[in-house]
């Protein structure tokens, strides 16, 4: 099943990373073309019949995106083609008046500028369908999980949005779910159908006040700028300098749709086994306290151990000879925090955990000096007693995995995680301390909390949404991805609102231009522009970290 998904994903990734290839190359070529043409000093009749031709072959090769940019500006729900779409109209109606020009020497053309900004935006989709290549490689090649985020009210614990880690059980469609949710007009929706209007209705008042020619002129170099090289670059560049990154920490974010979900996210829920897995725990000592309950002293504490999932259990039930298969049945065992755990076996009940929770029921544990002299050295106890006696306690220790702690490492202040667990030695205090995170805020819920936690947890898992991030790494191992994938969503922000700016900045200058002197913006203005505006998302992608 997974072979097949990934031949069918590769498929239809590689066959659009060819298409783009083509769409790139024609669109580039016709901006060269028509760039030459109007440098070489040929009469508008020719340049205007080069660019009708050239304006068609570039809408026909790039046929879905332009299509679907210019039904998208009616539908007031544009994309990232919907300004393109519009120029080349604009170019083919500016090429048009060229047939009929009656000026001699090079003529103003817009038409080299469009068509390089829709060479840049195909340029933009085969990167951005490269890193969706990679990261399949990176899916196929490894174990996986999907990081799911979800509201949740843990009010006193300030607490209200957090990311849960699971094992990958369905795989979504990577290349249609990157694809989707550009924000670059997704948050500007009515800006675009907008700004078109807009254009449209200077370019009339310049027609009228300076004739036709002025109109189709304006027209032309107004969407020259409003389709700008920032246009798909605005989101593409910062997105793929950071996939990039996020690769190598064995992380593959979903398009804008991964990004707008971690924004907000500043909680991480892992498992107790996951910030001390089986194989870095030990028993340190194992003493009987009462010798006519020897065998149940054992058999109980490895069968409410197992029942309750403990990071200890294996390794207890390994150490002592036990054999699983063979133990008791737990009834209607529970977990009281700060305590233990509470269950029945056989009738008998048996309790497994700490100092305070022998006390609390009245049995006597060991002398509080032979306690502390047991658990010097980040050691842990857990007494058992069955029907109010002690019959045995466990001496042992946890310690953190090295990857997670080198990963725990990076962690700042601006992020808290939640620890659900079942053994009252995993404290708040014991995992900052053996983590090495005093800077970070480490929860262990109550039962109340858990179950809100579990809820939203096994929501998460079991929606049919879409992963908000999918992962090679576990537990606090994903934290740096999430961490990066909540700076470039800052990023992409600040670049859709230059973008934005740019536009405005743009058609407003230009359109002063028009109606100082219809003859002064040239090519070569707009292409500056474009140029100039493209700086700032450059130096946010690969300067501002």
């Amino acid at each position: 099943m997974k072979d097949s998904y990934f031949r069918e994903q590769y498929g239809i990734a590689q066959t659009s990373k060819d298409a783009f290839l083509v769409k790139t190359a024609v669109a580039a070529f016709s901006a060269v073309l028509s760039a030459v043409l109007a440098a070489t000093g040929i009469p508008p009749l020719i340049n205007g019949i080069v660019g009708i031709v050239l304006s068609v072959a570039v809408f026909i090769f790039c046929a879905r995106e332009m299509a679907d940019g210019l039904v998208s500006v009616f539908r007031m729900h544009p994309s990232n083609d919907s300004f393109s779409s519009v120029a080349l109209i604009a170019a083919a109606v500016h090429s048009f008046t060229l047939l009929f020009s009656s000026q001699t020497g090079a003529p103003r053309i817009f038409t080299p500028v469009i068509f390089a900004s829709v060479a840049i935006s195909m340029l933009m989709k085969y990167l951005f369908i490269c890193e969706i290549i990679s990261n399949l490689n990176l899916i196929r090649a490894n174990k996986t999980y999907v990081v799911n985020t979800g509201n949740i009210d843990l009010r006193k614990r300030l607490v209200d949005r957090i990311c849960v880690v699971n094992p990958v059980v369905h795989f979504p469609n990577v290349v249609e779910t990157t694809y989707s949710g550009d924000p670059s007009e997704e948050k500007i929706r009515l800006f675009v159908p907008a700004v078109c209007v807009a254009v449209f209705l200077v370019s009339v008042v310049i027609g009228i006040v300076s004739g036709f020619g002025a109109f189709a002129a304006s027209f032309a170099a107004l969407f020259a700028i409003a389709s700008s090289f920032t246009s798909e670059m605005a989101f593409v560049f910062p997105y793929i300098a950071e996939q990039r990154r996020l690769r190598k920490l064995g992380s593959v974010l979903l398009g804008y749709h991964s990004i707008d979900a971690m924004r907000d996210v500043s909680t991480l829920v892992v498992s107790d086994k996951d910030l001390f897995p089986g194989k870095y725990t030990k028993m340190e000592r194992f003493r009987f306290r009462d010798v006519e309950r020897m065998a149940d002293a054992v058999e109980f504490t490895a069968a409410l151990l197992l029942a309750a999932d403990t990071p200890f259990a294996s390794t207890f039930a390994s150490s002592t000879g036990c054999d699983i298969s063979r133990l008791p049945e737990v009834d209607d065992w529970r977990y009281m925090k700060n305590y233990g755990i509470l269950g029945h076996i056989y009738g008998d009940e048996v309790l497994i955990g700490n100092r305070n929770m022998l006390l609390s029921y009245e049995i006597l544990p060991l002398p509080q000096e032979t306690e502390a002299s047991l658990t010097s050295t980040n050691r842990s106890i857990l007494y058992t007693a069955i029907n109010g006696v002690l019959v045995s306690y466990t001496v042992f220790s946890y310690a953190p995995d090295p990857e997670m702690k080198r990963a725990a490492e990076t962690v700042g202040e601006d992020f808290a995680i939640i620890a659900l667990t079942n053994d009252c030695n995993i404290t708040e205090t014991a995992v900052q301390k053996l983590y090495g995170l005093h800077n970070t805020k480490i929860l262990i819920p109550d039962a109340n909390e858990r179950e809100i936690i579990d809820e939203a947890s096994k929501t998460a898992d079991e929606a049919e949404a879409l992963p908000d991030m999918i992962t090679t790494k576990n537990a606090i191992g994903i934290l740096s991805s999430v961490r990066k994938a909540k700076k470039l969503a800052s990023a992409v922000n600040m670049s859709v609102l230059i973008k934005t700016a740019s536009i405005i900045l743009g058609l407003l200058l230009t359109t002063v231009a028009f109606f100082i002197n219809p003859a002064l913006p040239g090519t070569l203005w707009v292409f500056l522009f474009n140029l100039i505006w493209t700086l700032p998302v450059i130096f946010i992608t690969f300067v501002k970290k």
